[in-house]
């Protein structure tokens, strides 16, 4: 795949913007995360899913992270149920509606968080969700990873290079390799200087080094996650739209782009940011540059 043949294919996904469409079409993610410590991951991962397009962004959180992520964006629906004593019967309810799920933003590594987690996940696989898996839920698939064994839709993780290391000793392969033991339908999306994108299909794989800038500020990799959710709907509801050199499945096509887009666009927002605020750039600054760099990758 060249990088102009998958930037072609992502703009055919890209859902039009007409007075026929409704709210919700362009895509309902949900995020599963936030925590008393970690409020602003969820957010971040939101607010880029709906910057990039998305109509509609829930996010599960524990109820001490409930009003504080509440207070920075009105645009984001908040459910505090994650903590609740019957959280996976209120939480599940919702999955029927949403489109992707991503799993990990601020969730914290409590063990009772865990072992919620654990059920939805059980749940999402049912269900067949699309799946984007970041930070501590990363921590949780490297504890458990036969929970994404026997998934039938595309499952996205996002590790860096710690993160990598650490699911891979577990998975007990050498580095880059055996990504087929993690599920048939599991893309690894290993984030660096280059990021590099590991697939069951090695027609898929591919590396961008897109110039981004040195400046590595907490709440990025939370902004790459929720974009991804949004590419990954868009892919999936226009799958006859794909027209690349591949024979392959086409969720794990969906992921691959998806996952391309989503790298480049939350680079080019970073080299943005930084050009402007330098050392200062803080995640909150590269949000605003996600409307200009997705007109100048993938136009209006």
């Amino acid at each position: 795949m060249t990088t102009d043949s998958i930037l072609r294919n992502v703009k055919s996904c890209i859902p039009s913007l007409d007075n026929n469409s409704h709210k919700g079409q362009a895509g309902r993610i949900g995020i599963i995360g936030g925590s008393l410590e970690y409020t602003g991951a969820p957010y971040f991962a939101g607010i880029s899913a709906l910057r990039v397009g998305a109509d509609l962004v829930h996010i599960f959180c524990a109820k001490s992270a409930a009003t504080v992520i509440k207070s920075y964006s009105p645009e984001l629906i908040v459910h505090p149920l994650l903590d609740w004593p019957n959280a996976i019967e209120e939480l599940s309810q919702w999955f029927e509606r949403l489109h992707v799920i991503v799993i990990g933003p601020g969730l914290g590594r409590q063990k009772e968080t865990f072992s919620v987690v654990s059920e939805l996940i059980e749940i999402i696989r049912e269900k067949r969700i699309p799946l984007v898996v970041d930070a501590d839920g990363l921590f949780l698939i490297t504890e458990k990873p036969h929970l994404l064994k026997d998934f039938m839709s595309p499952v996205i993780l996002t590790p860096n290079k710690m993160e990598f290391e650490r699911l891979w000793k577990k998975l007990g392969s050498p580095p880059g390799e055996g990504v087929n033991n993690l599920g048939k339908f599991v893309t690894v999306l290993k984030k660096g200087e280059t990021d590099e994108l590991l697939s069951p299909d090695n027609n898929l794989k591919w590396q961008l080094n897109l110039d981004g800038s040195g400046r590595r500020c907490g709440g990025q990799g939370d902004l790459l996650a929720g974009s991804i959710s949004t590419f990954l709907n868009w892919t999936l509801a226009n799958q006859n739209k794909i027209d690349l050199d591949t024979c392959g499945e086409k969720c794990l096509v969906a992921a691959s782009i998806s996952c391309y887009a989503a790298c480049s666009l939350i680079r080019k927002c970073n080299k943005k940011a930084f050009k402007v605020k330098g050392r200062s750039m803080l995640a909150t600054d590269m949000i605003d540059y996600i409307h200009e760099s997705f007109e100048e990758l993938f136009g209006q």
